[in-house]
């Protein structure tokens, strides 16, 4: 099993974003040299639930630090970019990190962020597409090639010469795909692109994994690129490790609560189907918010428990989980127990 820090840390506001970011840096730097096989970012704006916002900046300044692991970008929110300047990060992050690069495409969850980007949220699905398309378009133009005129919902142009810098791949970066339901799960393994998942049971992953693999199997790919995808295909899972079970529990109530006031304040004038998205959690109740989000999206207790669930995962499938560490304004002294706990008593578990 192969494990990927997730960097996705709340904030409580603007004097706390260098800090937050700085802890970010130096947990990210120890995972790598402990042997992570990738750092993921996430791509959130305006509501205080990511702290660094643009991944692609952050990505950028991480390339020059992390020396083995590979970049996750766990989502790039296709509909809010336009289509040639995600071309051109991509193609800058994928020369930086010399290939160890991965860039999953996703639609986005959060209204707050389509309104602040003058997109409409029900089209999120038709704009991915359009961006995505001539994002592709622009990867395989070459020298001689008639101009690239594009137009989409929000953009128009024409693009004459190439996009800069040239990939360090072959024709353009490694893509994955970012899904929660099966029809995501099913193109994921047609078009034979890792699959970036979560919030799900061990029952929930088994089933996940099931569709892929078998999706994977009816598109033909080589033994090489399944094998490939099945070891970037990875489960995101927020955690918490304290040195037993009951300090875990008792851990995890200070950030759930400033989860659930964070969830409360930033989406909930857009309706909790909208919050639902972002956070995968429904309803005001503190007391329901925190069993669900435990039951569904954590991973928390001692080191010994913590190995006894990543076996049901492994058994279920899964050979690659997301780990998010920092989340609800955590405590960084909580934050650094946990990633030392994990590489001193879990990860030789399953070298």
């Amino acid at each position: 099993m192969y494990f990927t820090l997730y960097i996705n840390p709340q904030t409580p506001g603007p004097e706390m974003d260098g800090a937050i970011m700085e802890a970010a840096i130096e947990n990210a730097v120890r995972a790598d040299q402990a042997g992570f096989r990738g750092i993921a970012l996430t791509n959130h704006h305006f509501s205080n639930y990511n702290t660094y916002g643009n991944s692609f900046m952050f990505g950028a300044h991480l390339g020059s630090q992390i020396k083995q692991a590979w970049l996750l970008l766990q989502v790039a929110v296709a509909p809010l970019i336009n289509p040639l300047e995600l071309a051109e990060n991509a193609n800058l992050l994928d020369q930086i990190w010399r290939g160890r690069f991965i860039m999953g495409i996703g639609s986005g969850g959060s209204p707050l962020e389509f309104e602040g980007f003058g997109r409409d949220p029900a089209m999120r699905g038709s704009l991915t597409a359009e961006v995505m398309d001539v994002a592709a378009r622009a990867w395989k133009r070459k020298p001689g090639d008639p101009p690239l005129e594009y137009r989409t919902h929000h953009d128009r142009g024409i693009l004459r010469g190439r996009i800069m810098p040239g990939p360090y791949r072959k024709d353009q970066p490694l893509l994955a795909r970012a899904a929660l339901a099966e029809e995501g799960w099913v193109d994921a393994g047609r078009t034979g692109r890792p699959l970036f998942f979560g919030r799900v049971g061990v029952e929930g992953a088994a089933h996940a994994m099931n569709v892929y693999d078998d999706a994977l199997a009816k598109a033909g790919w080589s033994r090489e690129q399944v094998e490939f995808c099945k070891d970037w295909t990875t489960m995101q899972k927020t955690v918490l490790l304290a040195d037993d079970d009951d300090t875990a529990r008792q851990l995890i109530d200070e950030p759930l609560a400033n989860l659930h006031r964070l969830s409360q304040a930033a989406f909930s004038a857009y309706g909790d189907e909208q919050r639902k998205a972002v956070t995968g959690v429904s309803g005001d109740d503190p007391a329901v918010f925190r069993k669900a989000f435990v039951e569904g999206a954590t991973i928390i207790g001692s080191p010994q428990t913590f190995i006894e669930k990543l076996k049901q995962y492994e058994g279920a499938g899964v050979r690659h989980v997301a780990l998010h560490m920092n989340f609800g304004f955590m405590r960084p002294e909580v934050t650094r127990r946990t990633l030392d706990l994990f590489i001193d008593k879990v990860m030789p578990k399953f070298s």
